[in-house]
């Protein structure tokens, strides 16, 4: 049915029969009105209540794919594009604290020290147990130079989730330090963790030169040697 002749029938139910009163018609119209409106309103309410509820839904999954897309470009001369990436998920999902720890350490990438420490911290408070942002904010304190702050940041990282990688940090805060007996057995924590790390068995062989330990230094050289030519 064209809008033509819906309009055309509606306006013969209403229009006046011959001899009825015209205040009747106004009556019927204002009635019809009414209704129409309303109907509008609930079509509407019932549109703008399912667009909340499907959007409020489907957070979590957009939010995530900001993430990833991210995480994506977390690579030289792209840490700025990233950024706008985590910046998007957090504006979906304001909880989300992977996407705080992930754009700290792109700030952390691009040497923007503060706002990183901001983030790390915002993800710290979301989830206190990530590992990851204790050890980057212990990678920043290093490099300002505050050696034991950073010791205490990656000491919290392990108690969290002891890695090869928060291990061997904390092990070369404690060289920097010259505490090569805690180096040392931070080195071998790392490595048990994870054997195949050539990095930590030099890091472990020039803690043991320094202690006077020639034969334990030779064979970490060696070991480390052994696994770089295989790979």
């Amino acid at each position: 049915m064209s809008a033509g002749s819906f309009l055309t029938r509606w306006w013969n139910t209403i229009k006046p029969l011959p001899g009825e009163a015209s205040h009747r018609v106004t009556a019927q119209r204002r009635r019809q009105r009414r209704l129409i409106r309303r109907t509008i309103g609930i079509v509407v309410l019932t549109g703008a209540a399912w667009y909340s509820y499907s959007y409020i839904a489907t957070a979590p999954e957009r939010a995530n794919a900001q993430l990833q897309s991210g995480m994506q470009r977390m690579q030289p001369g792209a840490y700025r594009e990233a950024i706008t990436r985590f910046d998007r998920a957090v504006s979906i999902r304001p909880e989300l604290a992977e996407a705080y720890l992930e754009r700290g350490i792109a700030h952390h990438f691009l040497g923007e020290t503060e706002p990183a420490l901001a983030d790390l911290d915002k993800a710290l408070d979301l989830n206190p147990d990530l590992a990851a942002a204790y050890s980057e904010r212990g990678a920043i304190y290093r490099e300002r130079g505050d050696t034991p702050k950073a010791i205490e940041e990656l000491s919290k990282s392990i108690q969290a989730q002891g890695t090869t990688d928060g291990y061997y940090q904390r092990g070369q805060a404690y060289e920097s330090l010259s505490q090569h007996h805690k180096a040392i057995e931070d080195y071998d924590q790392a490595v048990a963790q994870l054997r195949e790390a050539p990095y930590v068995y030099r890091a472990r062989a020039l803690a043991k030169e320094k202690l006077g330990d020639t034969e334990g230094a030779k064979r970490d050289r060696a070991k480390a040697d052994s696994i770089e030519t295989v790979h």
